[in-house]
């Protein structure tokens, strides 16, 4: 196996204890979060008094300490500023001797952090080698230069003047890049753009490490539409229907992902239908990463998923189907709706409307209730309403052009939802485009290999 080469990282921080309440303790979380999923060991500075949690305690992290100096809100020389400068750099020469990039969180500007800036820009000369990356965590513009006028000898003053040597400067939006560049008195080629990311395992309570490793080997956060069914594999749950629906949602330019959470589904012909309903996946164009059965993922999840697994599912979806030919409620159709997703339900079953209302798309899958009977003849032995897609005369071959049609007007309805409502776009938008994946791969990491 080709072993990929990866840059020796420092994140340089001078938290001095875990807050998670304090953003930018996120920020670098999420930083370490990133590099370790990537097969990064990075090294973390941060002051003497910190103790650890978090991502910051992972094994693989190099905690740095730093002893612990007194900061300032306003720019002023204290009795010991030179020895804590000097303190400071000579831990930072032996954290950062064999480092390739080093990633300061607002060291580059705020007074705060001033013994710790000067520190670092004293050693540039001795470490050549070290790329300086400056995450600019607020718009505030420096206004340190002039505030040292008068308070510090011409040594520090020109250490300030001067840009950060083998710097670029790191921001979270296009627009403001040119403000950036104009505060620190560089190019606009110097300003990089990163977004912050989202750790979406978080956001949406995902707990336990083998759902996280499932969602990740099916690049489910990358999906614009995820469908979750949660069903033993009964004939009457129609599995079928939202296959086959969500393969139209794919031909209309979404990326889908189909989710079976099939539990008690071991034996006899719950077996058989599994493979049929696989073999319509590839019929109508899905590959295994589009549509996944749980059941053949985990072997603890052939008999059942936990609930809380169920739920963090829900709540990254945002399609359901219940095209079930029979229910007394259905639960999962009420949670589906509580995690906002766009409910797809079967017409031809007339309690979905009476139970869930009419905020719904409602289509044609058949049922055990006959619709054009009274309440009291609806149900029982032998009643039931076919809905047959196309005229009654057309051939097999032909009912199926008419099926798959039927289910294409159905995907239109859902994507339609899925890109006009606001609300669903943004979250689509957001969950593929700030998730800690695709910020490194698309953002964070080329940086570190640019000259």
């Amino acid at each position: 196996m080709i072993e990929i080469p990866v840059k020796k990282i420092c994140i340089f921080t001078n938290f001095f204890n875990y807050d998670p309440a304090y953003s930018l303790i996120r920020v670098a979380e999420d930083q370490i979060k990133m590099f370790l999923r990537h097969g990064y060991t990075p090294k973390v500075i941060v002051s003497e008094s910190f103790k650890p949690k978090g991502a910051f305690a992972d094994e693989r992290v190099i905690l740095c300490k730093i002893p612990n100096v007194a900061c300032h809100n306003e720019v002023k020389k204290d009795e010991t500023f030179d020895a804590d400068v000097k303190m400071i750099s000579d831990k930072l020469m032996e954290f950062l001797k064999d480092i390739d990039v080093c990633i300061t969180q607002d060291i580059a500007y705020k007074p705060s952090e001033l013994k710790y800036q000067m520190a670092a820009r004293a050693i540039t000369d001795k470490l050549p080698g070290i790329k300086w990356l400056h995450w600019i965590n607020s718009a505030t513009p420096p206004v340190t230069l002039n505030s040292l006028m008068g308070i510090f000898t011409d040594e520090y003053l020109n250490l300030m003047r001067k840009p950060f040597p083998s710097s670029k400067y790191v921001f979270f939006n296009d627009i403001s890049k040119e403000v950036i560049a104009k505060n620190f008195g560089v190019g606009v080629d110097k300003v990089r753009t990163v977004h912050h990311p989202s750790d979406l395992d978080e956001v949406y309570g995902v707990e336990e490490k083998k759902l996280s490793e499932f969602i990740e080997k099916r690049d489910i956060y990358s999906a614009d539409a995820i469908c979750v069914y949660p069903i033993r594999l009964d004939r009457g749950k129609q599995v079928q229907m939202v296959i086959r629906t969500m393969a139209m949602v794919k031909q209309l330019g979404m990326s889908v992902r189909c989710i079976i959470i099939d539990f008690h589904s071991t034996g006899g012909d719950k077996v058989t239908y599994r493979d049929e309903l696989k073999n319509i996946g590839i019929d109508y164009g899905l590959n295994p990463k589009e549509l996944s059965f749980t059941s053949e993922y985990c072997p603890e999840w052939n008999i059942q998923m936990e609930h809380k697994n169920v739920l963090a599912l829900f709540r990254m979806s945002n399609v359901f189907f219940m095209p079930s030919v029979s229910e007394s409620y259905s639960l999962i159709t009420q949670e589906a709706a509580l995690t906002k997703n766009v409910i797809v339900l079967n017409q031809d079953f007339p309690p979905f409307r009476d139970i869930f209302g009419d905020s719904a798309i409602f289509r044609k899958y058949s049922s055990n209730w006959d619709c054009l009977a009274g309440y009291n003849e609806a149900m029982g032995e032998g009643k039931h309403t076919g809905t047959q897609y196309g005229p009654a005369s057309v051939s097999p071959e032909e009912r199926k052009h008419y099926e798959k049609s039927y289910h294409k007007d159905t995907a239109g309805m859902i994507v339609g939802k899925l890109r006009s409502d606001i609300a669903m776009a943004i979250q689509i938008k957001i969950r593929k485009e700030r998730n800690l994946d695709y910020v490194f791969k698309k953002e964070l990491e080329p940086i570190l290999w640019e000259s």
